[in-house]
């Protein structure tokens, strides 16, 4: 009997002992503060990641007016900022970003004046438009082109109503690449369209021929190898149909006085030149005359198109033109088309003042057949574009 009290009292102990431990523990672990855990922020730059957005001011991270080199410490290291330099033509320093299928660009030790977009997955507007996306989609989702009487561009370059400082390069019926520009830039921004000047409103362009307002009754001007045809809308005889070698584009251009004058660019390719240049006409008593004697505009020889990375051949102009009082302000992009292992580049070209001067007639206001050697370059009143850039 006395065992068995013995052996409970032992039993009974140690718990009591154990409980009182563990309280002490208890209490000892709730005095003591908390160690809070601290989180350390991410080393290095944090990127955001494509599909960019493409805006009015920006695509993604890149804005216009920042600085350059701002803009290039966001970038991973290596080489990505080149010089584009082309007398006459360009001085710009460009960034490539995003494995080349952005580029941001502006003048050397400057802020960015364009950010251009040449890669199909990148970015994209809200509305979805990308390179890639066709021509009507543009239309579709930003509103019909700006087609300004003050204004005339490349067909192949065009502008979205609803993002009016964009620069929209066609290939054919698809987008190949979309360049944001600021006022910095030598292609300002499109100001909204005034309304139009009663008087002299252009017909309806057509597949073929594109409206114009030479006399004051409206015409369509068509272009087909070379010979340039303007005839009425509802007539069969030609006003007047002349030549004019190497035409690359053909537009209306609204005159301070109210009416349309006929601007030509042209562009001659030798192996180891390649030129452009501008010639406009208009309707002087019946006949059409120049306003503007063949004037060289830029000019890109095989070692300029070297120091920029491609060959003559590649190195393309999309070239927009906006009339002043006296003169015609020409600008727009340049385009490089490399081989197929890289991107093309898309650069904003210098601009040049083209002074207009009284032509002599060149041709019989109806049904004229006269050829007109408009390759030769002149500078016989081509205002500051002239004398020095002739030269190769």
């Amino acid at each position: 009997m006395k065992l068995t009290v013995v052996a409970l009292a032992l039993i009974v102990a140690p718990a009591g002992c154990s409980d009182h431990d563990r309280s002490e523990r208890a209490s000892a672990q709730s005095e003591a503060p908390r160690q809070r855990r601290v989180i350390e922020p991410p080393v290095g730059v944090v990127r955001a990641l494509p599909p960019h957005a493409i805006r009015a001011n920006s695509v993604g991270p890149y804005k216009l007016g920042e600085k350059l080199s701002d803009l290039l410490e966001q970038l991973p290291s290596g080489p990505r900022l080149a010089l584009f330099e082309i007398p006459g033509l360009l001085h710009r320093s460009l960034i490539r970003a995003e494995d080349n299928a952005v580029l941001i660009g502006g003048e050397p030790q400057g802020t960015a004046t364009f950010v251009a977009v040449v890669g199909a997955e990148v970015a994209r507007t809200e509305s979805g438009i990308h390179v890639g996306s066709t021509r009507a989609e543009l239309v579709a989702a930003l509103g019909p082109l700006v087609d300004e009487p003050e204004r005339a561009h490349d067909p192949r370059l065009v502008i979205p109503s609803v993002l009016r400082n964009a620069r929209v390069v066609l290939e054919a019926d698809r987008i190949s690449a979309i360049a944001i520009v600021g006022d910095g830039s030598s292609a300002p921004p499109v100001a909204p369209s005034p309304p139009p000047r009663e008087g002299c409103p252009r017909p309806t362009s057509t597949e073929k021929a594109v409206g114009a307002c030479l006399t004051g009754a409206g015409e369509l001007v068509e272009v087909i190898d070379n010979e340039i045809t303007l005839r009425l809308p509802d007539a069969e005889k030609a006003m007047a149909t002349f030549k004019v070698p190497n035409v690359v584009f053909a537009a209306p251009l609204r005159t301070p006085e109210g009416k349309d004058e006929l601007v030509v660019i042209t562009r001659s390719d030798d192996p180891q030149l390649r030129s452009w240049s501008l010639i406009a006409f208009r309707f002087d008593n019946g006949k059409i005359a120049k306003s503007i004697e063949p004037t060289a505009l830029y000019q890109v020889s095989s070692s300029n198109a070297r120091w920029i990375g491609a060959e003559v051949h590649d190195v393309d102009l999309y070239l927009e033109l906006t009339s002043r009082a006296d003169t015609i302000e020409v600008g727009g992009l340049l385009t490089t088309r490399p081989g197929a292992a890289a991107t093309r580049d898309v650069v904003v070209i210098s601009t040049v003042s083209v002074a207009r001067k009284r032509g002599k007639a060149v041709g019989e206001a109806a049904g004229s057949a006269e050829p007109l050697d408009a390759g030769t370059q002149t500078r016989e009143g081509s205002g500051s574009a002239g004398s020095d850039r002739a030269k190769p």
